[in-house]
């Protein structure tokens, strides 16, 4: 598979600081192109959650810089020892950032938190970690399929069936997280594995970016057949046109979204 990936993140109108951060991170290697795209939306007074979710987002990037070259060759042979490769660097990871996080904020007499939610890609495969409330998305031309499940309270309280999605979307507590980074005595992160779809956008957003987008606006903006010829700044282009459509239906939050677009190639 090949990988392209645009990203773009804006204050918005009401806060006076960005606490969200993102990261994309493409190589060539001898088992073929590898990707990791994660977003953070962190939280806490001052710079705080600028704070944590730059550390969740600076301690995976480190990761694929460090750790991951060493394990590829293994990885590429194997479906299941790439997925548990995954799976216990990265909870692993969590367990750490949480403890460092909470640490710091304890430290300091402040409290502080952040999501993370991110996506690895290595050949025709992915691996998701997600904490929190930010989303992963699958955009390809003839749909859009979210492949990550809100850690909210208003999302457990749709899965038990007392409450309706019309009633979570105006609830005074619709965005009370279960867990993240710094703020839980545990996290317990979900992490998930799957095959990439060939001409596919995987969309990464913080929860300030999709809370007024409908799956359809989304859908026809970063579809594969959308974004064809594109280069990394007109893609961003897009992304900045979106973020510019959030703000003006009254987004008050901090708006992150991040595209990594596959195509079919040698790997």
């Amino acid at each position: 598979m090949r990988f392209e990936g645009a990203g773009w993140t804006d204050v918005g109108r009401v806060k006076q600081v960005n606490q969200d951060s993102f990261a994309i991170k493409i190589a060539a290697t001898d088992a073929g192109d590898v990707a990791l795209v994660a977003v953070a939306d962190g939280m806490g007074g001052l710079n705080n959650g600028e704070l944590a979710s730059a550390t969740a987002v600076r301690a995976l990037s480190e990761w694929f810089d460090e750790k991951l070259p060493l394990s590829l060759e293994a990885m590429s042979t194997s479906v299941g020892g790439f997925r548990q490769f995954v799976e216990g660097q990265w909870s692993g990871m969590a367990q750490e950032l949480n403890l460092r996080i909470m640490r710091h904020g304890m430290r300091t007499h402040q409290d502080m938190g952040t999501t993370l939610t991110a996506l690895l890609a290595i050949g025709a495969r992915y691996s998701i970690i997600h904490v929190g409330d930010s989303r992963v998305y699958e955009v390809a031309d003839d749909a859009i399929t979210r492949l990550t499940h809100d850690q909210t309270f208003v999302q457990r309280e749709m899965d038990a069936g007392r409450m309706t999605l019309e009633e979570a979307r105006v609830h005074p507590r619709r965005n009370v997280l279960l867990q993240c980074l710094g703020a839980s005595k545990e996290v317990h992160p979900d992490v998930a594995s799957g095959n990439l779809r060939k001409d596919a956008t995987y969309l990464l957003c913080s929860d300030g970016f999709r809370h007024v987008l409908a799956d359809d606006e989304l859908k026809s903006a970063l579809c594969p057949s959308a974004l064809d010829g594109k280069s990394r700044e007109e893609r961003e282009g897009v992304l900045r046109g979106l973020i510019d459509t959030v703000m003006e239906r009254g987004e008050k939050d901090n708006i992150t979204a991040v595209v990594l677009s596959v195509s079919e190639g040698r790997w």
